[in-house]
């Protein structure tokens, strides 16, 4: 046991290693991340240099749960609900509309197209039907360029939401071929509480862990984001238990708290960027396993077929349906169009596919492995020079986080406050000490295109400058942004500056 256990390790470590050190190159030479990892798999698989037989599904299946519920967790915190409230509405039609109209098309398509009966056709439709979480948080994880924000929010709005739908799609049409007989009346009730009870147990579990983590005050920094793991698959199982969504139920919980004021968020937000991108590698590194590239050859034919109908033909008629009368304009739902990436969830909804019917599944698997490889090194690698030629790419600048706990410091006494300086501000081109903040306050850092000055009494403010502040008592804070927009009426004392 402990031989099987090292030579395990080993292998998985090199894996790793591979993993992370060539993720330079996705930046690099535009190669899609997701697909690296894909394919360092696919390569130490039963047909690959590494020769690792694996076909268990049922496992594949089971790790694949926990995995995306990391990353659907992950993508919630990182979405802020101020972004897509202004959209919200639409996110939540792609989200759940969206997904319906996919399988219909693309499940009318395939029955026509490959003679497939027609619960196989709509199975493989459902299985389509989502975009990927994890491609579509990691296409928009670039630091020097990004879409325009509205669109990027929707995206990330609708790739983190519309799995649960897909998933609970997958599972009704595998539950009617497994039991033909099954009461339609139960079915659309299903229908309707299945997402229901996952909003329900999000919003619920949210505020009890909002409350939770700011009373708790546990004696250990590092048990935060143990605190919210067990959140996270509670989340899940609770939801699955009273036949809820439990990937809703983990999207509500991340986007909730994420809009929320709780202790050690910037430790939270660090530790599971670095938890998705595990998940994300071993999700994508275990799939790659379960691929024979010698059966790819045989249904080239039909998977290119249904990739070309998928990303030209049904994407677009969903998005341009779904986003009809919007302020959205053409070259925006062309481009949103062109977005919707596959990933990892059909291969894992295709798993679970195999899992359920058996020897019938295997073609289905090997369609959406196929179609998924088309659209991520199609889509994934031209989807900035698509955004570029639409006019909706821009450079960015890095913009790291500042290196202070806000939530910590707003437990104590003490005030702080961040400042944006704008056009009309008076401390525009004005030094820390003409602005006689009040006594005791400390300017600790200015974030400047980028980087981050300490400044002292002498330094400028120029336009655009992200100011962080500290005062003696919460009191000073409104003195302080007086100071900063309309200036001192009257010097309140001597200002402390760090030295």
């Amino acid at each position: 046991m402990e031989i099987f256990l090292n030579n395990f390790l080993l292998i998985g470590s090199i894996i790793l290693l591979l993993s992370v050190l060539l993720s330079k190159s996705s930046s690099r030479f535009g190669f899609p991340i997701l697909i690296i990892f894909m394919l360092i798999g696919i390569l130490a698989g039963s047909e690959g240099l590494g020769g690792i037989h694996f076909e268990n599904y049922e496992l594949t299946h089971s790790l694949s749960l926990v995995a995306l519920c990391l990353i659907i967790f992950s993508g919630g915190i990182e979405t802020k609900i101020k972004n897509i409230k202004k959209n919200l509405g639409r996110g939540i039609l792609l989200s759940s509309v969206g997904v319906l109209l996919t399988t219909i098309i693309v499940g009318f398509f395939v029955h026509k197209l490959l003679s497939m009966g027609i619960l196989e056709s709509f199975l493989l439709g459902a299985i389509l039907s989502a975009t990927d979480a994890a491609a579509v948080f990691g296409a928009f994880k670039d630091k020097k360029a990004q879409v325009t924000a509205k669109n990027k929010n929707l995206l990330k709005f609708e790739s983190g939401s519309n799995d649960p739908m897909a998933y609970f799609l997958v599972t009704i049409i595998l539950g009617i071929m497994e039991s033909p007989q099954l009461d339609p009346a139960a079915l659309g009730l299903q229908f309707l509480m299945n997402p229901l009870i996952g909003l329900i147990v999000g919003l619920f579990l949210a505020k009890l862990f909002i409350s939770l983590n700011n009373i708790v005050h546990l004696e250990y920094v590092g048990l935060y984001p143990a605190l919210t793991l067990s959140f996270v698959f509670l989340n899940y199982s609770l939801a699955s238990y009273f036949q809820g969504n439990g990937f809703l139920a983990v999207y509500v919980f991340g986007l909730l708290i994420s809009s929320k004021k709780i202790l050690h968020k910037k430790l939270l937000y660090s530790f599971y960027d670095g938890v998705s991108w595990l998940s994300q590698i071993g999700l994508f590194v275990m799939l790659g396993l379960l691929v024979f590239p010698s059966r790819l050859f045989s249904i080239a034919a039909e998977g290119l077929i249904v990739s070309i109908f998928l990303i030209f033909i049904a994407r677009p008629l969903t998005i341009f349906v779904c986003l009809a009368f919007s302020q959205f304009t053409w070259k925006e739902k062309t481009f949103i169009s062109w977005a919707g990436l596959k990933g990892a969830t059909p291969i894992v909804f295709a798993s679970l596919a195999a899992m359920k019917i058996g020897d019938k599944a295997y073609i289905l698997f090997d369609i959406v492995f196929f179609v998924v490889l088309i659209s991520a090194l199609g889509q994934g690698m031209s989807l900035k020079f698509v955004a570029r030629k639409l006019g909706l790419l821009y450079e960015t600048i890095e913009d790291p986080n500042f290196p202070i706990d806000f939530e910590v410091i707003e437990k104590t006494k003490n005030g702080i406050k961040e400042l944006r300086i704008q056009l009309n501000d008076y401390a525009l081109d004005k030094r820390v000490v003409d602005l006689n903040l009040p006594t005791g306050c400390l300017v600790l850092f200015i974030k400047r295109e980028g980087a981050f000055l300490i400044p002292d009494g002498s330094t400028k403010f120029l336009k655009r400058d992200r100011v962080v502040v500290v005062t003696k008592s919460k009191a000073d804070i409104e003195l302080v942004v007086d100071c900063f927009k309309q200036g001192p009426e009257n010097p309140i004392g001597e200002t402390e500056f760090p030295v």
